[in-house]
């Protein structure tokens, strides 16, 4: 009752989202401007489903490297199963068990032995990604002077991923000093009011990589490529759908800090909400609403690129199904000879 409690009240709460949303766009010119172009340059949109691919595909292959670097045998195949099957997991209305928790679990028992590492590869790829997406937008926040815009939304939003940025560095600094490594630290994060335990989690993960320097820094790297692509992808969509648009380093710097709502845990809703509140601000003078629309044709494009999971999932379902039941502290069924 109480899951079913908590996934009404999830896709409630998205449902709500975008009735608010496309109430607030009813309200001007955008449905009539947009629907009434009558030449869609599929070309940018299909190039925007091909740029999510191949952000998607980076962020398998830095998996792989940060598993790999573990000394757990992982091939490229694995990763590429895995990560789009949690990929479709976490886009999933009804993600109740999330997709990262669903690729640990099963790359942890395929290595009964190393399931410490097999978790801390996952952790460790999502700090990563986060971390990259902190220092991309603040970086061209500055560049672009994004930053420095008179509206308080844009100086807010710059402000933030600048005090991510700052405290991602000093946290990540602090945990790779030599003293840090003894455990009586590791006790007093644990023992941190409220956010202790996921504290101690991820202490753990980086502690494993402490002498994997070179492989997090060109994990590091790839994370920018995956967020460079993924705002190159929400330009295509723009220019699929508009006739005129921001410039290309402007959705460079909205992107990332519209992907930060990536942690929040909805399938849907705030990352459209944030761009819907950004675009206006881009040049151009794009009228209120038309984010919106940008927003859910580069989910539209995610959604295409993570269906490719729905492929995956058939191959191995009973292996996911065994997967998810041992995540909820079940007992796994026998694998079926077809789920091997």
């Amino acid at each position: 009752m109480k899951k079913a409690v908590l996934l009404l009240l999830k896709l409630s709460l998205i449902l709500g989202i975008f009735v608010f949303l496309f109430w607030q766009a009813a309200r001007n010119d955008s449905f009539k401007d947009l629907f009434t172009l009558e030449n869609k340059h599929w070309e940018f949109l299909l190039l925007a489903f091909l740029c999510q691919l191949v952000a998607v595909s980076i962020t398998f292959i830095r998996w792989k490297w940060l598993v790999s670097a573990l000394g757990l045998p992982f091939t490229y195949r694995d990763a590429f199963r895995l990560g789009f099957l949690g990929l479709m997991l976490n886009l999933a209305p009804m993600g109740l068990v999330g997709g990262d928790g669903i690729k640990a679990y099963l790359l942890a028992r395929k290595n009964p032995a190393q399931r410490p590492e097999a978790f801390a590869g996952v952790i460790v790829d999502r700090i990563i990604g986060l971390s990259a997406i902190f220092f991309v937008a603040s970086f061209l926040a500055c560049w672009t002077g994004f930053a420095f815009r008179e509206e308080a939304l844009a100086r807010g939003a710059s402000q933030l991923v600048f005090y991510l940025s700052g405290i991602t560095i000093v946290g990540i600094c602090v945990v790779f000093l030599p003293f840090f490594s003894k455990g009586h630290f590791e006790k007093l994060i644990d023992r941190i009011p409220l956010c202790g335990k996921i504290l101690g989690k991820l202490t753990r993960a980086l502690l494993l990589y402490r002498n994997h320097k070179r492989c997090l820094t060109v994990a590091m790297l790839a994370s920018f490529a995956v967020h460079l692509t993924n705002g190159l992808a929400l330009f295509c969509v723009a220019k699929g759908l508009l006739s005129n648009v921001p410039t290309v380093l402007e959705h460079l710097v909205v992107s990332p800090i519209a992907n930060l709502t990536a942690t929040i845990p909805l399938a849907a809703g705030p990352y459209e909400i944030v761009l819907d509140q950004l675009y206006p601000l881009l040049s151009g003078a794009p009228k209120p609403g038309i984010g919106l629309f940008v927003a859910i044709g580069f989910r539209l494009t995610s959604i295409l690129a993570a269906a490719i999971g729905i492929l995956y999932y058939l191959a191995s379902r009973d292996e996911v199904r065994n997967a998810v039941q041992e995540k909820k502290g079940i007992e796994p069924a026998i694998p079926t000879k077809a789920g091997r």
